[in-house]
């Protein structure tokens, strides 16, 4: 993991790319505080390249510096990780590998063909003098893009600020490219689809943010959609018959497990669940295996011993995060712990509600954060207790008071969102970052205390493929199932302009890595071969809490969870009390 950076400017413009730099560099450094280097190379005649990375080690048996130079003196920036796929290895950083395939060829797009796992990268190529530059195919890492007209220069950042005008998300449609025998900037896109509507516009905002005309090469990957398009997919009714005929009950457990008892569904289950332990026990074991104290030590050539949490799960209490908790205990030692991070914000107006009720301290404070999520992740906690009693889980309640979050929120976490600016992406950001700094007291012995862990699972994804917002129902309701599949499809493409760039900037700012098992490449290609009606059944007939996200609810229930695989789905900035509920999320925030 790390904070890249790349400034491709003309001679007499450096101090611009000076100003640009200066701007990021603190909040390049925190993604990666394990070591920081900086190149200064001359391209060509017209062009100059500023190169920066700080590095978070979490791959190979030693840290890989970076920026990388091979011995051809083409560069990477490499912001990834290989968890699949033929180009992964235990114990070889994938930087390493990475520079080696792309040194070893010109055609640099059959080397991103084979790449399985998140990252973006900047990858100079000495001998063609060309600049490539971009985000995996899901987009799954950060990278901002800011062209300057005027000062004929091009920035690529990991993350920036809100001083930094005209910056933008690398979209993650293709991997771009700047020819630099050229004097001017240019640039063109390798998609890595068949470009279809939705990239033409995508392309076309592009183009009128950056002044810059894009031209569209072929495309890097030749296979064939894995998702369901029909135009006209409905269910005969013998598809949906074991569905309709189940009990009518009130006990959505009992349903659950009379859907299990039929041999197709469980089959089902089974392959995802055998999936999704792939993509959890990757994500858990390709790490040092040390925490964020002790890796200090050990890079300072100290012996140590490490005993300490290195995996956490951001942990709201519901079914996506209480599934990762539960698989993440089959792949982390049993002698280690892991941690649970729970964020509940201060309720307005409960000072005075919590004096009435207590006058107590503890009283106060139970009051103060008595939101949601803290609820259902104190009923989870207490169920991975009773499934698992021989591990050492520690909840984690971060609890964050008005003060602190207006402190932090005007000093750090307005840069981290920057180029977003929405009320959701201020809730949402606000909330993860806090909850990734996991700092807070343990429950139920109150004792203060903050994750040592380097690594965060996230359930993000889970409602994208499996169909759980309140939307999902509603769509299905009046438009039928052809709508419901293409609205699954465009939410999955759209997630990483909505959700994952901003979530990596605020994750990563604290120095750890965030990692998305529902996210897996093959888990991904797996669930979109399934009929949309057999991973979730938003009817009259499976209310909230029973038909959306059925095919991970029926997972839940095979673990052991009984009320956490009934829990209805509530999004984080509610749940955690952080948004106003009075206010529209797509609005732009006066806050930041």
């Amino acid at each position: 993991m790390c904070g890249i950076f790349c400034s491709i400017y003309q001679p007499q413009q450096d101090s611009e790319s000076s100003k640009q730099w200066s701007i990021c560099k603190d909040a390049i450094t925190a993604r990666g505080p394990d070591y920081f280097m900086e190149k200064y190379l001359t391209l060509s005649h017209d062009w100059h390249g500023h190169f920066a990375a700080s590095v978070l080690w979490m791959q190979g048996s030693r840290i890989m510096t970076q920026p990388s130079l091979d011995d051809n003196d083409n560069l990477l920036l490499w912001n990834g990780d290989l968890f699949s796929g033929c180009l992964a290895k235990d114990d070889v950083c994938d930087t390493n590998i990475v520079l080696t395939e792309l040194q070893s060829t010109t055609d640099i797009m059959s080397v991103l063909r084979k790449i399985e796992g998140p990252y973006c990268l900047v990858y100079y190529k000495k001998s063609s003098n060309t600049l490539y530059f971009g985000r995996d195919i899901i987009g799954r890492h950060s990278l901002l893009l800011k062209v300057d007209n005027k000062s004929n220069s091009l920035t690529l950042t990991s993350v920036a600020n809100k001083n930094i005008r005209g910056i933008v998300e690398v979209p993650a449609i293709g991997i771009f490219v700047m020819n630099l025998n050229m004097s001017q900037i240019n640039l063109a896109c390798y998609p890595w689809t068949e470009p279809d509507l939705k990239f033409t516009d995508v392309i076309e905002v592009l183009e009128t943010n950056l002044n810059v005309d894009i031209d569209i090469k072929e495309t890097i990957l030749n296979t064939c959609s894995s998702a369901l398009t029909n135009l006209h997919l409905h269910p005969d009714p013998k598809d949906v018959e074991y569905l309709e005929n189940v009990p009518c009950s009130k006990d959505f457990n009992e349903v659950l497990q009379y859907l299990l008892k039929n041999q197709e569904v469980n089959e089902r289950v089974e392959c995802l669940m055998e999936l999704l332990h792939q993509s959890v026990k990757i994500r858990i074991k390709k790490k040092p295996n040390y925490c964020k104290e002790c890796i200090k030590l050990i890079l300072n050539d100290k012996n140590v011993t490490c005993a300490h949490s290195k995996i956490g799960v951001l942990f709201s209490g519901g079914l996506d995060s209480a599934i990762l908790a539960a698989i993440a205990h089959k792949y982390v030692p049993e002698d280690e712990s892991i941690d649970l991070i729970n964020v509940a914000f201060e309720r307005l107006g409960s000072k005075n509600q919590s004096m009435s009720h207590t006058n107590n301290e503890k009283g106060n404070v139970t009051q103060k954060y008595d939101v949601p999520d803290r609820k259902t992740g104190r009923q989870t906690y207490s169920e991975l207790l009773r499934i698992y009693p021989n591990r050492k889980w520690n909840f984690i309640e971060c609890n964050i008071t008005q003060m602190e979050l207006q402190l932090y929120r005007a000093s750090r976490i307005c840069d981290l969102l920057h180029p977003l600016c929405t009320i959701l992406d201020e809730s949402l950001g606000c909330a993860m970052w806090f909850a990734s700094r996991a700092k807070g007291v343990l429950y139920p012995v109150n004792e203060i205390y903050e994750s040592p862990c380097r690594i965060l699972l996230l359930g993000i994804g889970a409602d994208e493929l499996f169909g759980g917002y309140m939307r999902h129902r509603t769509i299905l309701k009046h438009k039928g199932w052809d709508a419901l599949i293409q609205e699954l499809n465009v939410e999955l493409t759209r997630i990483s302009e909505r959700n994952l760039g901003r979530d990596d900037r605020i994750v990563s700012d604290h120095g750890k890595q965030s990692r998305l098992p529902y996210l897996d490449e093959n888990l991904v290609k797996y669930v979109q071969h399934i009929k949309p009606w057999d991973r979730c059944y938003p009817t009259e007939k499976m209310p909230s809490g029973l038909g959306d996200k059925l095919l991970l609810r029926l997972l839940a229930c095979k673990i052991g969870f009984q009320c956490t695989a009934n829990f209805p789905k509530r999004a984080f900035q509610f749940g955690s009390r952080i948004a106003n509920g009075k206010e529209n999320g797509n609005d732009v925030s006066n806050r930041l």
